[in-house]
């Protein structure tokens, strides 16, 4: 039998330097204009701890399609070109059963966020694990990584069940993990919502985590899930896009563990 796995070859990172150059001046517009059109106040906190590393994996809850460039842009921008975020080619690729113009479309989306943001397409539909050795490929060149364990966007607000491949990496490269908790992007720009809405957004980064040497991916991933939804913002500091400490212990969603696997 032929396989019917998606080639995801054609699709690697990083793009050429013009390209790239070209795709982070349309970001940054579209960050800075988005933030003063929809009037979105961005608050920051904790990514200095992130900076401070050579090399790391950051995860984060997934409520909205704006979560990727809102963390990609949190990350310092020295390290930008060696940060690749991950993505599913099965939901941004044109197929032949798509209208000519939606396919140009989504060329056009494909070299935006891989130029942008360095997303490296990956085969979701053949098992979290199918492409570790690809991406284990970049860490060994020095990449760190931005990854959404939930591989799909909340429709509740809750945090959704988290895949293992995070930890898994994290795990089996030993790289530090830092935990980022993304508020306020469900009521932006929720799925099924085509133009972003007025709401505070937060973005707080916790302490990095490390893999016990004998802690497996799924013990692994339930920590971090922990971690995530400890995390929250201390008011009385509160200050605009500042690198300001998380504290833990906030009200949060209860742990769910059907949420990992």
């Amino acid at each position: 039998m032929t396989s019917t796995r998606p080639d995801t070859s054609a699709f690697r990172i990083p793009m050429s330097r013009p390209s790239r150059l070209v795709a982070r001046a349309l970001l940054g517009f579209l960050h800075l204009s988005g933030r003063l059109v929809c009037r979105v106040p961005i608050r920051r906190f904790g990514f200095e701890r992130a900076a401070r590393l050579p090399q790391s994996i950051m995860v984060a809850n997934h409520h909205s399609l704006i979560d990727t460039p809102l963390l990609f842009m949190s990350v310092q921008r020295r390290r930008r070109d060696r940060t690749a975020t991950v993505g599913g080619l099965d939901y941004f690729e044109a197929r032949p059963e798509h209208p000519w113009h939606e396919r140009i479309f989504r060329r056009g989306v494909v070299w935006f966020i891989r130029s942008s943001m360095n997303v490296m397409l990956i085969d979701r539909v053949g098992g979290e694990y199918s492409e570790l050795d690809r991406i284990d490929a970049m860490i060994a060149e020095g990449w760190s990584l931005v990854i959404f364990p939930e591989a799909t966007r909340s429709r509740d607000g809750r945090i959704g069940r988290f895949r293992h491949g995070a930890a898994e990496l994290a795990r089996r490269n030993d790289l530090p993990v830092v935990p980022v908790r993304i508020e306020g992007t469900e009521r932006i720009l929720p799925p099924g919502v085509s133009w972003p809405r007025s709401a505070p957004l937060r973005m707080v980064a916790g302490e990095p985590l490390h893999a016990e040497s004998d802690e497996t991916a799924a013990a692994f991933t339930k920590r971090l899930i922990v971690a995530i939804e400890g995390l929250s913002t201390d008011e009385s500091r509160d200050e605009a896009d500042g690198p300001i400490a998380a504290v833990a212990n906030a009200e949060s969603t209860p742990l769910v563990t059907e949420r990992v696997g």
